[in-house]
């Protein structure tokens, strides 16, 4: 049986390789698409070629351009709002299905879990970027599934991410700055994630779905839990407060993945943090 044709729209990243060393038994033939590889989804032209030629049946849009609560609001626009447009626009026109990889960031931050139904409400730039990118993808794209994530961390098969790294060189007294203890999120192992995106490819779901790992915790929760597994004393992490920084972030956001769970009850310990 002839495996159909998957495009990977930020293959040479940390999640698009993920994707290409889970995609090995799977059914899809993966191909790449990146910067590196010669694709500047910015320009709409070069995106429309490339999606002609390879005409995929399905597309993950991995790309995505790292975005900080204190940057300019445009910094990461052309690549997070336009690109994911010219994507989307350009798996409308081959038929192609689309999975579009979101992020927690579109939400405000509360004390309560989030689900598909809770619209975005982006507290800084990168937030509502990617927000935008949501309604621009939805609105060329209505069918296509906006998968919306957390922070991405090793499998304990992929390298340390650079959450992970961030936190081993604070860690060690190499980077400036502390992870702070207010500061929750629901990391998610790269491995489960790209499980998660490759199920979503060959469903029949559309709209909003989390695919978040499934224990909240703080950034210096997960500071300790990198300095144990990589033999660190977990006592040198340094710990803050967002609260007592001057950074517009938000507070806690914890994705509620049980709607993913319920089509795919198999992927339940590959969101799973390795021990």
């Amino acid at each position: 049986m002839s495996r159909e044709v998957l495009l990977v729209v930020g293959l040479s990243g940390y999640a698009g390789d993920a994707l290409r060393r889970n995609s090995v038994y799977s059914r899809w033939a993966v191909v790449g698409a990146s910067r590196r590889t010669g694709l500047d989804i910015t320009d709409r032209a070069a995106v429309v070629s490339r999606f002609a030629s390879v005409r995929p049946a399905a597309v993950i849009n991995v790309a995505a351009a790292l975005g900080n609560a204190g940057g300019p609001a445009q910094a990461s626009w052309p690549v997070n709002v336009r690109g994911a447009a010219h994507v989307a626009a350009a798996a409308a026109v081959v038929g192609a299905r689309l999975v579009h990889v979101s992020s927690d960031a579109v939400h405000a931050g509360r004390p309560e879990p989030y689900t598909e139904a809770d619209d975005p409400s982006p507290v800084f730039p990168y937030g509502a970027a990617k927000a935008a990118a949501e309604a621009a993808v939805s609105a060329v794209c209505p069918d296509a599934v906006l998968a919306r994530t957390s922070l991405i961390v090793s499998d304990g098969v992929a390298p340390l991410s650079r959450h992970e790294q961030t936190a081993l060189a604070m860690t060690r007294g190499e980077a400036p700055g502390a992870l702070f203890v207010d500061e929750i999120r629901c990391p998610v192992p790269v491995g489960g994630l790209a499980a998660a995106l490759l199920a979503l490819a060959g469903s029949d779901l559309t709209g909003v779905v989390n695919v978040a790992g499934l224990t909240p915790m703080s950034r210096h929760e997960l500071g300790i839990r990198t300095a144990l597994r990589n033999g660190l004393d977990p006592s040198r992490v340094p710990a803050g407060k967002l609260s007592d920084s001057a950074l517009t972030r938000p507070a806690k956001i914890h994705l509620d993945s049980g709607y993913l769970l319920s089509h795919f009850p198999d992927l339940e310990p590959h969101l799973t943090l390795p021990r």
